[in-house]
């Protein structure tokens, strides 16, 4: 079963950090979370926090529950926590398109980032399957 110390091992990979890249960057002791990975034990809230302050794209409910997805979508605030009231349902339709046209950018902003992700999580997996691919050639010219 994938556990929160998984999802960060799978976050790190997509980002193409090592695991100790990661626990200098953060101060952890040399190998701690390492350990803890090979174990299968289990992470320290007060270790949590600080992942999630220093990772501010990685999405905390991702993390702790492996539900949604890993990486935060960029939004300045959630699509439902406009309160509508009367008064803001006489506006104009320019003021409407508007309100429309600014929500569009800001989703298309967010896609862009995400693609921006992926290309680079391509290229890392590239560099690696060419790495891997001189390894092969090495091994078999051994043979």
């Amino acid at each position: 079963m994938e556990n929160t110390l998984h999802r960060i091992k799978k976050y790190l990979d997509f980002k193409g950090v090592t695991v100790s890249a990661f626990e200098k960057k953060l101060n952890f002791s040399n190998g701690s979370f390492a350990s803890q990975l090979k174990k299968n034990k289990t992470i320290g809230v007060d270790k949590l926090e600080h992942i999630l302050i220093e990772n501010s794209d990685l999405d905390a409910n991702w993390l702790l529950t492996g539900k949604g997805q890993m990486i935060k979508k960029n939004r300045s605030e959630p699509l439902n926590s406009e309160k509508t009231t009367f008064k803001e349902n006489l506006n104009s339709p320019e003021e409407l398109l508007q309100k429309d046209l600014e929500t569009a950018k800001a989703t298309l902003e967010s896609q862009k980032d995400m693609i921006d992700l992926q290309k680079d999580f391509i290229n890392k997996l590239k560099e690696d399957i060419q790495r891997l691919n001189t390894e092969i050639e090495l091994l078999k010219s051994k043979e």
